[in-house]
């Protein structure tokens, strides 16, 4: 059951939060059929638990600040030793989940974890309309990974989507956007795969700025790349 707050602080970052959710919710208001039915589980209380669950998935908080106040993010430290946040999928964007929203949810931050980790698995399994595109940047060669859902940089959070999408080889994977991954040779400089992670993040206000990831023996590491002030 989920709990109630009637103080008048309670009261007022849930109108706090509800703007927030609107807002990141605009563009896609209208294209997706869901939104209906999501927007009307809101009240002043925030959003459902049971109206959520099934599209709650991990995120990467982007590198730039958001220019309004907005709650602080719900947030857990999950394999392989990254820190990530969590958002409803609203079609064309996610709305960021508050920790105030788990304060009125009958789950806690490892069930909200688990829950994301098991719907971004189901969406890894079933994810069929994505692009893969191979193509050499400067003589190296590259695959970018595109899932046309806004979930493709958490893959690197689920060893068998990397391992369906990219095959076994050892490989290292930059993530610089919420709808990019791109593998590079286990071997590529470092100083390479920094410039063209930031030559992305550049083109991208929602951009990330993660680690590099190495993929080996069906596991995934956390592996620096050559610069400092990173989000993991």
């Amino acid at each position: 059951m989920s709990k109630r707050r009637s103080n008048h602080g309670s009261q007022r970052r849930s109108h706090t939060t509800r703007a927030h959710l609107a807002s990141g919710a605009a563009a896609a208001l209208g294209r997706d059929p869901r939104l209906g039915t999501l927007f009307g589980g809101i009240d002043d209380h925030g959003l459902a638990w049971d109206d959520v669950a099934d599209d709650i998935l991990p995120i990467f908080e982007r590198a730039r600040p958001f220019g309004y106040e907005a709650e602080p993010p719900a947030q857990a430290v999950v394999p392989p030793g990254v820190t990530v946040g969590f958002g409803v999928d609203l079609g064309l964007a996610f709305a960021r989940v508050a920790s105030v929203h788990v304060e009125a949810w009958p789950v806690d931050i490892a069930g909200l974890t688990e829950r994301a980790l098991k719907n971004l698995r189901r969406r890894a399994r079933r994810a069929r309309d994505y692009d893969l595109v191979r193509e050499p940047i400067g003589g190296v060669p590259t695959v970018a990974f595109q899932s046309r859902d806004g979930w493709a940089s958490t893959a690197i959070l689920v060893p068998e989507a990397i391992e369906r999408l990219f095959g076994p080889a050892p490989a290292l994977f930059v993530a610089p956007s919420r709808d990019l991954l791109v593998g590079l040779p286990a071997d590529v400089d470092l100083d390479f795969a920094t410039w063209l992670t930031e030559v992305f993040e550049a083109s991208d206000p929602n951009a990330l700025r993660l680690e590099g990831f190495e993929w080996r023996d069906g596991t995934v590491r956390c592996r620096p790349l050559a610069r400092d002030a990173v989000a993991v």
